[in-house]
């Protein structure tokens, strides 16, 4: 199945894709591929009346499924508005080419769980090997579905240590067999309070603020998740002016972006990642 899918605003397929909120995306010359629930989608930009040439094999559900996973009909810039001051941050302006996916919970935790202590590279060799030895063959593809929680529940800590995971095994198969007892009311994580909402993911094996802040923000639509890893905590320090501060006073200081908060920690996080130490922004303003 093709679709010719409308695209608002800026998109930058490069930085989606490799800015580290998904790990079953790869580039194949001029597309990038990838898996999302049972279909395998290639995706080329370049039409010239700015529209997206998808590609799908397996379960398709539908354009405007594969829009609002996107978010193509959501032009970025508008998470600007009231944090004027961050458009003056040089190489920020470009970023906003970078669309958050809306991703399928328990995928995304359990991606999150595997990145503990890893890089991009080595959570994507980790995810892409579970769905090959535990997935559903994609009809027409040589790719897998990830497992859901009550396949993987099966599994043995010794076949997930082979796929390179190290000390992360047990605490991804002890959350699959949890989930698979007792599943997460995901609909109730979307509209609680998000303190609530944390508490309620870090209740899970290896999973800290950090990887439920990850699953709220990639898998839950929580705009409002401000994850904080190295990187963002040095960019929150040097743009609040300060040389060091708790999670909580972060956290406090983020409020102060907005709403959208999330995504555009998303695009702090890939600006000091690549770059240098970021300027502090005017103190009363935003």
């Amino acid at each position: 199945m093709r679709h010719l899918l409308p695209v608002l605003g800026p998109l930058d397929l490069d930085l989606t894709f490799g800015c580290g909120q998904a790990f079953r995306w790869k580039r194949e010359g001029d597309a990038w591929a990838g898996i999302v629930g049972f279909a395998e989608a290639r995706l080329r930009p370049g039409v010239p009346d700015g529209s997206l040439q998808l590609e799908v094999i397996g379960e398709d559900p539908g354009a405007s499924a594969w829009s609002d996973y996107f978010r193509l009909g959501e032009d970025p810039t508008i998470h600007l508005e009231g944090v004027e001051s961050l458009r003056a941050l040089p190489g920020f302006m470009p970023l906003l080419g970078l669309r958050l996916l809306r991703q399928e919970p328990w995928e995304t935790l359990a991606s999150f769980v595997c990145s503990a202590a890893a890089n991009i590279p080595k959570i994507t060799r980790s995810v892409e090997g579970i769905a090959d030895r535990f997935g559903t063959l994609i009809p027409g593809s040589a790719r897998r579905s990830f497992p859901v929680p009550s396949v993987l529940a099966k599994a043995r800590e010794s076949d997930l240590r082979a796929l390179g995971m190290g000390f992360r095994a047990p605490y991804l198969l002890e959350t699959a067999r949890r989930l698979d007892r007792d599943p997460i009311p995901w609909a109730a994580l979307r509209s609680m309070p998000i303190e609530e909402a944390r508490e309620r993911l870090q209740r899970l094996p290896g999973v800290g603020a950090k990887i439920a802040d990850c699953v709220l923000l990639f898998g839950l639509d929580r705009l409002d998740a401000y994850p904080v890893d190295r990187w963002i905590r040095r960019a929150t320090l040097e743009l609040s002016g300060r040389r060091r501060a708790k999670d909580r006073e972060l956290d406090a200081w983020a409020l102060q972006l907005g709403p959208a908060r999330g995504y555009l920690q998303q695009l702090l996080f890939h600006l000091r990642r690549t770059g240098g130490p970021l300027p502090a922004l005017p103190r009363g303003r935003r």
